[in-house]
């Protein structure tokens, strides 16, 4: 703790003595340091490399950003491919259904106009019965000279020829009248000893139905 002053009279300040004061050394300015050249050059080597990691960085970020750009651009036009691939199939799977339906409505059609054209010649048949006697001599024709026929028709046609023998310009004593059920109307079989003629009419409305089909494709 510091002491307490106190007030001195007039005479005892008279014979007292100042205080030495304490000298102080006196000191100049601080002298500076000589850093070593090693210090000096990995300093500046430090600098140098870090202002080559930073642009390698900058760099490195540039290239970066672009390939990502570049994977964004890909990708878009994988997902656009993709879409008008999907959008293709599409519209080929259509086209193919459109068509195998259109095929399937022609074929339908050609049908239907050969069962319309084997009963309408039933039917013509059925009204007016002297086409199957032409259509009979005309075959016979073709088998003159044999020994033995035999006429195979539809049994309604069958009986009209037995009728009509005499007035089918061969010898009543060679043929022979035989009736098949399945055969159609107008539809003749002459077998002779020497061999067969089929005056099918179903090859003949084969052949108008595939004329049918061509004529309606061509014109689709």
């Amino acid at each position: 703790m510091m002491s307490r002053g106190r007030v001195l009279t007039r005479e005892e300040a008279q014979g007292a003595a100042p205080l030495a004061h304490p000298e102080l050394t006196p000191r100049g300015l601080p002298f500076g340091r000589v850093a070593p050249k090693s210090l000096l050059d990995a300093s500046a080597e430090a600098a140098r490399l870090l202002k080559d990691a930073q642009a390698r960085a900058a760099e490195l970020l540039a290239a970066a950003q672009r390939q990502a750009a570049d994977l964004r651009l890909v990708a878009e036009a994988e997902a656009r491919a993709e879409a008008a691939a999907k959008l293709s199939a599409h519209a080929l799977a259509l086209a193919t259904h459109e068509a195998k339906s259109d095929e399937r409505a022609l074929e339908r059609t050609v049908a239907l106009a050969r069962l319309l054209a084997e009963r309408l010649l039933g039917a013509s048949l059925a009204v007016a019965p002297e086409q199957v006697i032409s259509l009979a001599r005309q075959a016979l024709s073709e088998a003159r000279g044999a020994r033995r026929l035999t006429l195979v028709a539809h049994p309604a046609d069958a009986k009209l020829l037995s009728q009509a023998l005499p007035s089918l310009g061969v010898a009543v004593e060679t043929v022979r009248i035989s009736e098949d059920a399945a055969r159609a109307r107008g539809s003749l079989r002459i077998e002779t000893d020497v061999g067969v003629l089929d005056a099918d009419l179903a090859p003949q409305l084969d052949r108008l139905a595939l004329r049918l089909r061509e004529t309606l494709s061509h014109g689709q």
